[in-house]
């Protein structure tokens, strides 16, 4: 049984044996608005240090329109699976009205396997940004990379042993690792234990391969073995490069995507063709490519797992993925908003 304690005229805490919840607490009411210290979240890491993020000002009295959330690391967890309490978050979503956009660093195909185990038919933003289509694959915003872009990217990245992807539509080039022979593999493209098979071909020249390909890829993605190589690397590419975007997935990742290209820039212009504007948007990241998302939306939000820098901008974290923080914050969020009238 949880223990409630003394509260001051800010919030009155409630501790369990894991997590610290903080409820609101209404300060002052005048006759135009009214002043909410909404939710606060202490969750206790490994460390032991707590996380603590405050939301001020008529949370629960805005309207959102439109839930925009990376399913990787939201939606699927370390299992690659989808679980029961996500599912009914986002069933519910649809019964209130809220236009839900799954967005992904990843292959078109990992956003319509969410979307089709979710009963979505909606729109999704794949390739970090660089796509925008709708689950059937009609596609309504492309920005790949320019053909010379591609090229002079793949000349810079003879000079350093990495592992580099080029992701196309429905296929990948890949440089080959040392331990493979074929020139045509299937490999798992996505999260670890995630069994989506994207098919890529492993050549010993990206830049003889692209040139009989014809064109640039969506996004690239570069990995390293260890941090301070892979900082190297994106700093000579964006030096000598200036017609691209960078975004940093984790400590041995980054992708790169052409210019005006980004999950932010995409979701803007999802929302401006939806006659709606980025207020009226929620979104909830993972990881540092989905800084400018979060802090472009009305509301932005990171998951429990989320990395730090993250979490730092976001207004809002909630629990990790394996705590269902996706459908804990649907259900605080969205419990008191009316349901909107969908056209």
């Amino acid at each position: 049984m949880a223990n409630r304690h003394k509260s001051n005229k800010f919030f009155t805490i409630c501790r369990t044996r894991q997590v610290v919840f903080l409820w609101p607490v209404r300060k002052r009411q005048t006759a135009s608005s009214t002043f909410f210290l909404v939710i606060i979240i202490l969750v206790q890491n490994e460390a032991s240090s707590l996380y603590i993020k405050r939301i001020e000002g008529g949370m629960d009295v805005k309207a959102y329109k439109l839930l925009a959330v990376n399913i990787d690391g939201a939606i699927f967890g370390k299992d690659s699976k989808i679980s029961r309490r996500t599912k009914e978050a986002i069933n519910y979503l649809k019964y209130k009205g809220i236009t839900v956009v799954l967005t992904t660093s990843q292959p078109f195909s990992r956003a319509q396997k969410a979307a089709k185990a979710l009963k979505l038919d909606g729109m999704v933003i794949a390739h970090g940004g660089a796509l925008v289509a709708d689950t059937d694959r009609n596609e309504w915003f492309n920005r790949q990379l320019e053909m010379d872009t591609t090229l002079d990217f793949c000349h810079i990245l003879e000079r350093f042993d990495c592992d580099a992807r080029l992701l196309y539509g429905d296929h990948a080039l890949a440089t080959r690792p040392l331990q493979k022979q074929n020139l045509l593999a299937r490999m798992s493209f996505s999260s670890p234990g995630e069994q989506l098979m994207y098919p890529t071909t492993y050549v010993d020249s990206l830049y003889e391969q692209v040139l009989k390909e014809g064109s640039g890829p969506l996004n690239i993605s570069v990995k390293c073995e260890n941090s301070t190589d892979l900082d190297h690397i994106c700093e000579v590419l964006q030096k000598e490069i200036q017609s691209i975007e960078m975004s940093r997935i984790n400590r041995k990742e980054c992708i790169f995507v052409g210019a005006g290209a980004g999950k932010a820039r995409a979701l803007q212009w999802l929302t401006k063709q939806r006659g709606m504007e980025m207020e009226d948007v929620v979104a909830i990241g993972i990881g540092e490519e989905d800084i400018d998302m979060i802090e472009m939306a009305g509301l932005g939000v990171a998951m429990g797992n989320a990395s730090g820098k993250l979490k730092e901008k976001a207004s809002w974290v909630t629990r990790n993925v394996d705590q269902d923080g996706f459908a804990f914050m649907v259900h605080e969020l969205f419990r008191k908003q009316l349901r909107l009238q969908v056209d």
